[in-house]
């Protein structure tokens, strides 16, 4: 009897693993992990740090289409990961993105920052709304969407590397790609409202 619980038990911490810890779920666990090292590289202050963070964020972002790509071309896809890697993206693009207001508070800054960080929580909200009424509603990743986090993870990739970079002033090009990316946040916002509206009233 004892042999047979400790199987069972072997057997489930087996499955939870490969189900946890398959290539996916550790490249968005990698994500995750990576962002209080960048937070640290920023508020240190140091130019070659800044440089390395942007390194960071660049791998992160990398992950971020890895994960997916992989998932689907290996079919391992899994319930832990539909819920993690959504959470992994937020906190990346919301905290740094409040990390880089801490050092610009201009208005053409501030503002596509807030257009973005709010939809985040909104869609948030919009999903868990769905999930309490038991809705089967799958809001679907756009085209456009894909097209606004490429442009977001590139404007914050500039904004973090802040350097001129073969006589590109990076920055501005980082303020002017998330001015972007907010106008574009907006657009999918309005899908996912228009997709869930009548559900959620």
């Amino acid at each position: 009897m004892e042999s047979a619980i400790k199987w069972l038990k072997l057997y489930i911490i087996t499955y939870i693993n490969k189900m946890i810890f398959n290539i996916p779920n550790s490249l968005t666990l990698l994500r995750i992990a990576l962002i209080p090292i960048m937070v640290f590289l920023v508020l240190s202050d140091s130019p070659s740090n800044r440089i390395l963070a942007s390194l960071l964020f660049l791998l992160a972002a990398i992950t971020d289409y890895l994960d997916g790509l992989i998932a689907r071309q290996m079919r391992q896809h899994t319930n832990f990961g539909e819920f993690l890697d959504p959470i992994a993206d937020k906190l990346l693009v919301i905290i740094i993105l409040v990390l880089l207001l801490s050092e610009n508070n201009q208005l053409f800054f501030l503002l596509p920052a807030i257009i973005i960080i709010t939809r985040e929580f909104l869609v948030v909200a919009i999903r868990q709304r769905l999930a309490e009424l038991g809705n089967k509603i799958i809001l679907k990743v756009t085209t456009i969407s894909k097209i606004k986090t490429a442009t977001q993870l590139t404007a914050l990739f500039l904004l973090l590397y802040k350097d001129p970079l073969l006589m590109i002033d990076t920055y501005n090009l980082g303020v002017f790609f998330l001015q972007i990316a907010s106008i574009l946040t907006l657009i999918s916002f309005i899908y996912y409202v228009k997709k869930s509206w009548n559900d959620i009233i």
